[in-house]
């Protein structure tokens, strides 16, 4: 939604996570009319673990974290709905009996030429809005890298303890 007067907007790098947060959720709500329209029960959030155990065929709990930088109990969420749904199986690893495993069921591997047609033409969508320039992206990526460095947290910090020092 496109307005004259955007306050967010005005207050500048203050207001980047609540401006990257707005345009998650549009684009989440736009991935859930979407699946919707089509009959389709999933969640756009999901798209990451079909995508990961297509890729890596079967990983745990752990090691889904650790690829997409979530934290347990949001992989734990996510999975156990997808479970639920009949999208994934979940075992016992044998090697070690704390840990679970996770694959793409029957339904999932049936139904993902389906569920890939809609990511590619969404991807496409985003990619019109930047047409085709990947500057942003990589800016996005030099972004993810520096907080990885020293988060918002450490960082503000620093700068508080600079304007101190030079008053």
């Amino acid at each position: 939604m496109e307005t004259e007067q955007d306050f967010v907007s005005e207050l500048g790098y203050l207001s980047l996570a609540v401006r990257l947060k707005r345009i998650s959720d549009q684009m989440m709500h736009g991935a859930r009319q979407v699946y919707k329209q089509y009959g389709l029960d999933i969640e756009p959030n999901w798209y990451l673990i079909f995508k990961l155990l297509q890729k890596r065929n079967c990983l745990s709990i752990t090691q889904i974290g650790d690829e997409l930088h979530f934290s347990h109990p949001s992989v734990i969420s996510i999975v156990r709905k997808m479970r639920d749904k009949g999208f994934l199986t979940c075992t016992v690893d044998k090697a070690d009996s704390r840990r679970q495993l996770v694959q793409l069921s029957k339904k999932a591997l049936t139904e993902l030429p389906q569920l890939e047609a809609f990511w590619q033409a969404g991807e496409r969508s985003i990619a019109g809005l930047f047409e085709h320039n990947d500057d942003f992206l990589k800016k996005l990526d030099r972004l993810e890298k520096q907080y990885q460095r020293a988060d918002f947290m450490t960082r503000t910090l620093n700068e508080l303890n600079n304007e101190e020092q030079h008053t």
